[in-house]
């Protein structure tokens, strides 16, 4: 990508990447900062690509978050190292402090094991509060509506043929497309793949 702006194409490109395989993807260091500075430049001007783009790149950094938890854990016993991972500068640190917390965990489980009931501390943990518990089922529900509910312009269909990577009508790149595969796409672009039997329409 370069110094070229990051463009919506490019973070649906990333986010199958990351999908795709078991290891991070190699993102240049200030991947962030150019997310940010894209995200910004549609505010207020496409607010369907916007909010599109909130959406796949939270997306993005979720399946990294769950490499990352899933090779911290692997560290503790194999020394990974950090370096190797392809982690953003931020990334980095959250590793180092996942790491941490599996390696005192194991020790605690360690002297359960070896039968050192001294060392053995029931921690303290706080109930969440009825308030909290509330606002989290709020969340939640939130969550599921925005995972749920198609963007207005856009259809859902499923793909019931294999279609190569093409560019819709709206000049952004889509696919390519495996068959069973369910995507959510501009309308006229999920009307010229349902017209050419590519694809068929799915019911919200």
């Amino acid at each position: 990508m370069g110094d070229e702006a990051l463009t919506f194409s490019d973070l649906r490109k990333i986010q199958k990447t990351e999908k795709r395989q078991d290891k991070l993807s190699e993102l240049e260091d200030n991947f962030l900062l150019r997310v940010s500075e894209y995200i910004e430049r549609k505010e207020g001007v496409d607010n369907r690509e916007y909010k599109n783009a909130k959406r796949v790149f939270e997306k993005i950094i979720g399946l990294r978050q769950e490499k990352i938890v899933k090779n911290a854990k692997i560290s503790v016993k194999s020394d990974v190292k950090s370096s190797k991972l392809n982690l953003l500068p931020r990334e980095q640190e959250f590793f180092r402090d996942i790491k941490e917390r599996f390696k005192e965990y194991s020790a605690s489980i360690d002297e359960v094991i070896e039968g050192d009931s001294d060392k053995v501390e029931t921690p303290d943990i706080e109930e969440e509060s009825e308030i909290e518990m509330e606002e989290n089922e709020e969340t939640d529900d939130d969550i599921d509506v925005t995972e749920t509910s198609t963007e207005e312009g856009y259809e859902k269909v499923e793909i019931i043929s294999e279609v190569p990577e093409f560019m819709g009508t709206d000049l952004e790149s889509y696919g390519p497309f495996e068959e069973g595969e369910k995507a959510e796409l501009p309308e006229e672009n999920a009307d010229i793949l349902v017209n050419r039997g590519n694809a068929e329409k799915v019911e919200s």
